[in-house]
């Protein structure tokens, strides 16, 4: 009798555990809602504001995320005037407490950007912002508009927008030396608007604020400002281009590289810069100077000399400076020579060979260029203006084969060392491998213009200039892949494009940017039109 009893007790375990794994919850739907505000103590746009202590509460948990870089208070406010937490963790509120008394009758904005976020999903709550006054009532006027790069297809994110009213007070270096009356910010976006805003006339800037000191630091920082005071209230959108100002050179201590060369670092436009040595032995050196390809430093090469310590002047137009490099046990440096391609050499490029030591001479007698039918092919050289590159200029044919000889003596460097027998090869592809553009630039207001096909690293890979609507604007031989165009109004033809000058008030050359990308394919033609719109 225990038998069916057992089995009845089994078989009825199995099925309640069959129901109960069918039964589990599945937790229900995904939360996407993001957390909101249901109190703030004092309330939202509260006047005669006086209180030490500010709660904002939540209908669930948050956390602030990237806080940091999203908070923006307008006014500024002296960061050891206030304080905010939690700045880490989860809590069902966030709280803000002043530390010292505010100025009087001052609309004040806590902006969180989107870095208030749910706990569990991290949805966001955008542009969140707590408001009050220290007066009577909320100033309510308000400014929005568009910040773009004045130079590239793709502007930069969390641009700080600055407001400096025009009052006694004004003067053309106040966004160098203090704090903006108004603060606004782009965040991750193009967008821009500052809010809570007295009627007045106004500077109005952006910057890319690097160092988040609300100050404009020319070295390191990008600006735009709108070529008039504004006159709130205003509707219309004020868009804003950015761009990096040229900087006046600047050098640093200098220091011994190698046994034969002296390193200046330096910063800025360093193309009327002279370097020269003042100690006695000077007669007897030969030196060169040149530019490091990978970094902002100049290099001074000398030939071989015995000394303690060497002097040096360092001058252009603006300056002069004084430095003294003491010998250190170097290496002298040995001649590296290696070719710019290692197989295929595209059609519309050059064969060059890079050399780490500036080249003194080249003879092309030591020098043979074959193709694939072992034909001499005729050939120039040249060495590129910084000295180091030496650039090969023959006709160039689809489908070949190239083999470069280079005997000893051929190449000579600064220092009168020479390789020894270098061989290369390298080939070319068919003209189908290639696509093509040809473009149609419409609605030009002046002549001449910059045409630049580039790539999606905004890096120049063909050019044309024009000077009128007669001139051809073809791309060939591009390397299958997306494009972009860009135009620059060439204003001071000096064909390449030039930024601005905040205190002069001059704004960059004007680019044009086509937005849709150009998908080049091999063997393809592209006919476009492009209208400029100003």
């Amino acid at each position: 009798m225990k038998k069916p009893y057992f089995l009845l007790l089994f078989l009825l375990s199995i099925t309640i555990t069959q129901c109960a794994k069918r039964g589990i919850p599945d937790g229900g739907p995904k939360d996407e809602n993001p957390p909101l505000l249901i109190k703030a103590e004092p309330k939202q746009n509260s006047v005669n504001f006086k209180e030490k202590r500010i709660r904002l509460y939540f209908d669930e948990y948050i956390k602030l995320k990237d806080f940091r870089k999203q908070l923006v208070v307008s006014p500024p406010i002296d960061k050891g005037l206030y304080s905010i937490s939690p700045q880490s963790g989860a809590s069902k509120y966030i709280q803000i407490d002043i530390n010292d008394s505010l100025p009087k009758n001052t609309t004040y904005v806590f902006n969180f950007g989107q870095s208030v976020v749910d706990n569990n999903e991290e949805n966001l709550l955008p542009f969140f912002k707590y408001v009050f006054s220290t007066g009577e009532y909320i100033d309510s006027l308000k400014i929005h508009g568009n910040i773009k790069s004045a130079f590239n297809r793709s502007p930069d994110t969390f641009i700080s927008t600055f407001l400096y009213p025009k009052d006694e007070n004004f003067n053309d270096s106040i966004i160098y030396n203090s704090t903006p009356t108004y603060v606004g910010s782009s965040l991750n976006s193009a967008n821009y608007e500052i809010t809570n805003l007295k009627k007045g006339k106004y500077l109005l800037i952006a910057i890319k604020d690097s160092n988040n000191n609300y100050k404009f630091d020319p070295a390191n920082e990008q600006i735009g400002f709108m070529s008039d005071f504004i006159d709130l209230p205003v509707s219309d959108s004020l868009d804003i281009e950015l761009f990096k100002e040229k900087q006046p050179f600047k050098s640093f201590k200098p220091f011994l590289e190698s046994k034969n060369k002296v390193g200046f670092g330096f910063s800025g436009d360093y193309s009327d810069v002279e370097i020269e040595l003042i100690d006695d032995f000077k007669i007897d050196i030969k030196s060169i100077i040149t530019k490091n390809k990978e970094k902002d430093t100049l290099n001074y090469w000398f030939s071989e000399v015995e000394f303690d310590s060497i002097r040096f002047t360092l001058k252009n137009k603006e300056k002069k400076e004084s430095y003294t490099v003491k010998y250190k046990e170097k290496e002298k440096d040995s001649l590296v020579i290696v070719p710019s391609v290692n197989s295929t050499l595209d059609l519309n490029d050059k064969f060059k060979l890079l050399s780490n030591i500036p080249i003194d001479t080249i003879n092309n007698e030591y020098i043979q260029l074959l193709n694939k039918d072992s034909i001499t092919i005729p050939f120039k050289t040249k060495i590129d203006k910084n000295n180091f590159d030496i650039i090969f200029d023959f006709e160039l044919l689809p489908n070949d084969k190239y083999n470069l000889s280079i005997l000893p003596n051929a190449i000579t460097d600064f220092f009168k060392s020479t390789t020894d027998t270098l061989s290369y090869n390298f080939s070319t592809k068919s003209r189908a491998d290639y696509g093509t553009i040809r473009a149609r630039i419409e609605n030009v207001v002046n002549f001449p213009i910059i045409v630049q096909l580039t790539n999606d690293q905004e890096e120049v890979i063909q050019e044309n200039i024009l000077k009128s609507y007669e001139d051809p604007c073809v791309f060939e031989n591009i390397v299958p892949s997306k494009y972009f165009i860009r135009i620059i109004e060439d204003k001071n033809e000096n064909n390449k494009w030039d930024t601005g000058d905040f205190l002069n008030r001059i704004k960059p050359e004007k680019t044009f940017h086509n937005k849709e990308e150009f998908i080049v394919r091999a063997n393809w033609i592209l006919e476009e039109r492009l209208s400029l719109k100003h």
